[in-house]
């Protein structure tokens, strides 16, 4: 009997200690990973190589992240061969981070509102052949096509983790809208007929809110600022952006991250004692003078102050390192997927396939797959504690009834 006893009370320890140490695994792991990377203008290429690279989709473009959250700054379109490409590739991503309780966020960058307000200056001529024509394109990537529609579904900036990140640089003009009133320009401008956002001039400023210098699309004033030493516009902005999210329940901002401007040599901008990161490093090899370079920014916390998050460059092929641009940058050019009618499943497209801003995110669970493996270990502890004690008790019976002669079998009991 003291046997059982020792076993059950073995088996119930292996449980408590495989329960504490599954609940110390899911503290320490609550918090998800933060991962950024900037243009990548039409380079389907060097997009698959960087999430591959920053372990966030396998080979098959599966995403492998769990609970990971990666945001993608902006400025899919133009310059190269194979942006619709990485459009229909950031849908699938979506869609699986969201299964996985995870999260990957597409940014709308200026050459997006470009490409949606009809300006095609830098659409590659084989992209728009591709679609069957400049008319053909332009209702594609129109406020009403599929992937004008699929575009406008995102946001300009987010705040995740007490990291903002916008396409450019969010000013204190903009910043003072907060985060919900600066994307809700987007939609602002698309009043009436597409032809009326085209009165402007050859950006389209004056037409829409956000076609201007100073929006979070364009500006470059925060991180030339910074550069220079003068971190006041940066800090200025973080205040105001943290009064939104203080004033919603949410953490403050620390840190802003942008793209847009390509940085020089390959390297990230990391200014104002860490609090602005200038992402952009010109990963497309369509820049043919200074692009092609590799590189992500990682946010790690901070052991010294929980609620930041630290940037920490990460240059997979070694700082200010161009790697082979290979393949050549003639890849096969796959034909655009998205159709009027099939485009997007009706729950993110909307009733009737209306062309309003809806947005389908499912944010993460607490524990993401950390919760799997929560449940999963102490259920097998606690069937093994239970086969265990199953055994034993057979045993001991099969000996007892064998001293009283009795020699039947064992499943006969």
């Amino acid at each position: 009997m003291r046997g059982v006893l020792l076993l059950l009370l073995f088996g119930a320890a292996a449980y408590f200690v495989a329960f504490l140490h599954v609940e110390a695994v899911n503290v320490r792991g609550t918090e998800p990973r933060l991962v950024a990377f900037g243009d990548i203008h039409g380079d389907v290429f060097r997009c698959r190589q960087i999430l591959q690279l920053a372990n966030i989709t396998d080979t098959e473009d599966r995403w492998i992240a769990g609970s990971s959250i990666v945001v993608q700054l902006g400025d899919i379109a133009d310059r190269g061969l194979h942006p619709h490409e990485i459009y229909d590739l950031f849908a699938s991503l979506e869609r699986q981070a969201m299964k996985a309780g995870g999260e990957f966020i597409f940014l709308v960058g200026n050459h997006e509102l470009m490409n949606i307000l009809g300006i095609f200056y830098y659409v590659h001529p084989d992209v728009m052949s591709a679609f069957g024509g400049e008319e053909a394109y332009a209702a594609a990537f129109g406020p009403e096509g599929p992937y004008g529609l699929y575009i406008l579904q995102h946001p300009v900036t987010v705040v995740r983790e007490g990291v903002v990140f916008a396409h450019a640089g969010i000013t204190p003009e903009y910043a003072a809208k907060g985060v919900e009133g600066i994307n809700a320009e987007l939609m602002n401008g698309f009043r009436g007929e597409r032809d009326l956002l085209l009165e402007g001039d050859a950006k389209g400023d004056g037409v829409h809110p956000l076609s201007n210098s100073s929006s979070p699309l364009w500006s470059r004033a925060v991180l030339d600022e910074a550069k220079r030493g003068n971190c006041s516009l940066l800090m200025e902005s973080l205040r105001l952006l943290s009064e939104h999210e203080l004033a919603s329940g949410r953490p403050p901002v620390r840190v802003m991250v942008g793209g847009h401007t390509v940085q020089e040599g390959g390297v990230m901008a990391v200014e104002c004692n860490g609090s602005l990161v200038g992402a952009d490093v010109g990963l497309s090899r369509f820049f043919s003078s200074y692009g092609g370079y590799v590189a992500y920014v990682e946010f790690l916390l901070d052991d010294s102050d929980p609620s930041r998050r630290i940037a920490v460059p990460q240059y997979p092929f070694g700082r200010a390192v161009r790697p082979p641009t290979s393949p050549l940058l003639k890849d096969p050019m796959r034909p655009p997927r998205r159709m009027p009618d099939n485009w997007q499943p009706s729950s993110v497209r909307g009733k009737e396939g209306e062309g309003k801003w809806r947005r389908a995110v499912k944010r993460r669970t607490k524990r993401g797959d950390d919760g799997l493996l929560h449940v999963s270990v102490q259920t097998l502890c606690f069937f093994i504690s239970v086969l265990a004690f199953f055994l034993v008790c057979v045993v001991r019976l099969r000996r007892r009834r064998a001293a009283n002669g009795r020699h039947r079998s064992w499943w006969k009991l």
